[in-house]
């Protein structure tokens, strides 16, 4: 099962990594002893990460693959830095309310030992208790794939113990994070058992995080794609897609013991075409959103957009918007942030163009979006809401990596930052 798509509750989904070659943004990553302020203490992860003070060089690449927002001047991206002349290192930015920061985070082996590391994805519940989760691996031929987990406490983002599996999964690609208290967070993502890929979920009780039952949607006969959200500690959501011959939409449900397959629409104009989840997000377990695409042609991608609600009792698809006519190309949701049976946020592509809608109780509808002067081949790949006037999007457009702004009418680009 592979997962692509990050977030917690008001985080948004990115199935696609952002890149783009821009200059670094104030210090590289450094690793710190301190331990949480008023949670439950982190420590550095065991073997094999290796940590050490360090700073990483400058220049090189950026890369972002998800946004998390908890404020009007509380929000995080996450990704990737890729300074020469070597190494791979995670990548943490802040926004205070009037700017962009890199704020340093740790990574495995510092300076001494480089290595290939990145966070995917980032959740935040309260100013002193975000999530970043993503992989590490040496530098080296065929190098295996080990989890990484970060945990900010409101002053410096430190290194957290990953749980062992026993050695039953030999390598582990975390890419989804969701946190609903300090005491609550669940990631996932793939591993490896037995020369098979295969899901692994983990949970975070306060003190730890440890294995839980993995999902079931191996069992419809393929690997998947998708998001995870979480409403309550007993109410997760995970959706994706069964891949070839035939894609199918697995959505399943976590009752804080068990995950179970919850039947999902299979048909879309009365046929039943390939079609894929790549987000899900809510505001109660009456108010959940998946959003996707199905194949609305006969090749690949003749992809058109997908949206389904679940009212809390099944899943029902919806109206969706699916751009300008004549667009050519995939046109597709990628993400969602559900703020209340009223407000919802959605982005994603159609064409080469980015693809913003907005639901308001009654329908889904595109709502502007205003590019800085030049910038082409746009998509968007995750979106976080404060509320119906605030939030943030992500993506990658032809002059780098794109951030954007909503203020409740229309989405707008900023520059990107300068160091």
């Amino acid at each position: 099962m592979k997962l692509s798509g990050r977030h917690g509750r008001l985080a948004g989904i990115v199935p696609i990594t952002v890149t783009a070659v821009v200059a670094v943004l104030g210090t590289g990553c450094a690793t710190t002893g301190r331990t949480d302020a008023g949670h439950s203490p982190v420590s550095p992860a065991p073997s094999p990460a290796v940590t050490g003070a360090w700073s990483a060089p400058s220049g090189g690449a950026e890369s972002f693959s998800a946004v998390a927002a908890l404020g009007e001047s509380d929000a995080w991206v996450v990704g990737t830095h890729t300074p020469l002349p070597t190494g791979i290192y995670p990548l943490t930015e802040h926004w205070d309310g009037q700017r962009w920061r890199a704020v340093p985070c740790p990574s495995p082996g510092g300076l001494a030992t480089p290595t290939r590391s990145s966070l995917a994805a980032v959740a935040i519940d309260a100013p002193d208790d975000a999530w970043a989760v993503g992989a590490w691996s040496p530098i080296q031929h065929n190098a295996p794939s080990y989890p990484l987990i970060e945990h900010w406490n409101g002053v410096t983002w430190t290194l957290v113990p990953v749980p062992s599996s026993g050695g039953h999964v030999t390598e582990v690609d975390l890419t989804a994070v969701a946190a609903i208290s300090p005491t609550a967070a669940w990631a996932i993502g793939e591993g490896v058992a037995g020369g098979h890929s295969v899901p692994v979920f983990m949970g975070w009780d306060g003190t730890r995080w440890r294995y839980l039952p993995s999902p079931v949607g191996d069992a419809l006969g393929g690997p998947s794609a998708g998001g995870l959200a979480a409403i309550s500690a007993h109410d997760v959501w995970l959706v994706g897609e069964v891949g070839a011959p035939k894609y199918l939409t697995p959505v399943e449900h976590w009752n804080g013991s068990k995950w179970t397959i919850v039947p999902a629409p299979q048909a879309y104009k009365d046929q039943k075409p390939n079609i894929g989840l790549d987000a899900v997000s809510g505001s109660s377990s009456s108010n959940v959103w998946a959003v996707g695409w199905y194949q609305s042609g006969p090749h690949g991608d003749d992809r058109d957009t997908l949206i389904e609600h679940w009212d809390g009792a099944r899943w029902q698809l919806q109206p969706s918007p699916n751009g300008p006519p004549g667009a050519r190309g995939e046109h597709r949701v990628i993400a969602i942030a559900a703020l209340s049976p009223t407000s919802a946020l959605a982005v994603g592509r159609y064409g080469a163009l980015p693809l913003t809608e907005r639901w308001n109780g009654v329908r889904w509808t595109t709502v502007p979006n205003k590019l800085l002067p030049g910038v082409k081949y746009v998509y968007l790949a995750s979106v976080a809401a404060v509320d119906p006037s605030y939030a943030w999007a992500i993506g990658e457009g032809s002059h780098g990596f794109i951030i954007e702004k909503w203020n409740g009418t229309s989405w707008q680009q900023l520059p990107n930052p300068k160091p």
